[in-house]
């Protein structure tokens, strides 16, 4: 993969950004007061078609330079690294980040903001493999460790506007799914898509008016995108938890959902860079239960939570499904699957497997909650 940062004759000090022009990594490092550095490369990930960013050695330690990616409306750009400092301090897995000469995290460069983050090195998550039962369960461990340590956090609470609540961001979601399956030419597909839409928005408002009269839901500053590709792992378990741009003031509940989601129903394959459905129906028992075991033997669950897991993943379980196993079809070319039997058959499957949910979530409401219960048990 070409064109993060690659070296010229001049040593590798300009570079190209994915979808901007050049750099001056002079400039850049000038800016961050950094005299002296080494490049070592572009950073890849298999889930991801771009690079992440490029990996740099200052003073004999490794560091990722990359570019902060906007975050939504309203957000306060401080926020987030406060509660990354504050977490890191904590004892979390939390990398640096190095300040510019001014005090400040983030170099503003014209239009574009760079961040230089400490590289705490580790692996990419795999389901796969001898590793994947320790590494759910570390997963959820250290989701604990952090939400315990968020309840200590003095920084102000960060709210997001109403209109990004939960339930306006799956509802936006849908919206998009909707938008997709009007242009596709593909008659079973497009019907298929608009099948799964209406299916979730007929379980949404009694899921969001469960959860709203529920008592004693936890709030706290949550992650906000707590999965496997924000994380790095290692023999040991979690070795690195990064991009907390979409941190906020929120119900606990909804990212212990959305990770447990993450970790016990999508199977992450680095090796094809592919996030497919783990199990035919719901999350896999094995991994949930090591994943609520992690997490529930530190923070059991408070009030009606334990009841309401299911009326959160309600919520979370679309907008993962669109950004996971049906992205290539809700943000691939108009084309590619629509010229492909094969693939077509495919994204049919997948999309049978999205439209299980609803349903599935309706019987597992009981198992669902003596799970987190049982697991913050021991």
């Amino acid at each position: 993969m070409e064109g993060f940062f690659s070296a010229d004759s001049g040593g590798g000090r300009r570079g190209e950004w994915p979808g901007a022009s050049s750099f001056d990594l002079e400039a850049i490092m000038e800016g961050f007061g950094v005299p002296s550095w080494q490049p070592l490369g572009p950073l890849l990930s298999p889930y991801s078609s771009e690079p992440l960013g490029v990996l740099l050695e200052i003073e004999g330690e490794p560091y990722l330079l990359r570019p902060r990616p906007e975050g939504p409306a309203g957000e306060d750009s401080e926020h987030c690294y406060r509660f990354q400092r504050f977490l890191r301090l904590a004892g979390l897995p939390v990398p640096a980040l190095r300040q510019t000469p001014t005090g400040s995290y983030c170099l503003t460069l014209g239009e574009e903001h760079f961040e230089l983050q400490q590289w705490l090195g580790g692996e990419d998550f795999a389901s796969a493999g001898p590793q994947g039962l320790r590494w759910v369960e570390a997963a959820g461990r250290t989701l604990a460790q952090l939400h315990e340590a968020s309840l200590r956090f003095p920084g102000p609470q960060h709210r997001w506007p109403s209109e990004l609540q939960a339930g306006g961001l799956v509802q936006g979601w849908l919206n998009l799914a909707r938008e997709r399956a009007e242009r596709c030419e593909v008659g079973a597909l497009s019907a298929a898509l608009q099948t799964w839409v209406e299916q979730w928005e007929a379980v949404l408002p009694a899921a969001m008016m469960t959860l709203g009269a529920a008592q004693g839901l936890l709030e706290l500053h949550i992650h906000g995108d707590y999965q496997a590709l924000h994380m790095r792992f290692s023999a040991e378990g979690v070795c690195s938890v990064s991009d907390f741009y979409a941190s906020r003031w929120e119900k606990r509940i909804l990212e212990v959902a959305a990770a447990l989601f993450a970790f016990s129903a999508l199977d992450w394959q680095p090796a094809t860079g592919q996030t497919r459905p783990l199990v035919a129906r719901g999350l896999e028992p094995e991994r949930a239960r090591a994943f609520l075991r992690g997490y529930g033997s530190l923070l059991p669950p408070e009030g009606q939570e334990a009841v309401c897991l299911a009326e959160a993943l309600m919520l979370m379980v679309p907008i993962l499904t669109i950004n996971g196993p049906l992205e290539d079809f809700v943000f691939g070319e108009e084309t590619a699957l629509e010229q492909s039997q094969e693939q077509t058959e495919e994204m049919l499957e997948r999309l049978a497997w999205a439209s299980a949910w609803p349903g599935w979530l309706r019987r597992a409401r009981r198992w669902l909650s003596e799970l987190w219960e049982e697991a913050a048990s021991g």
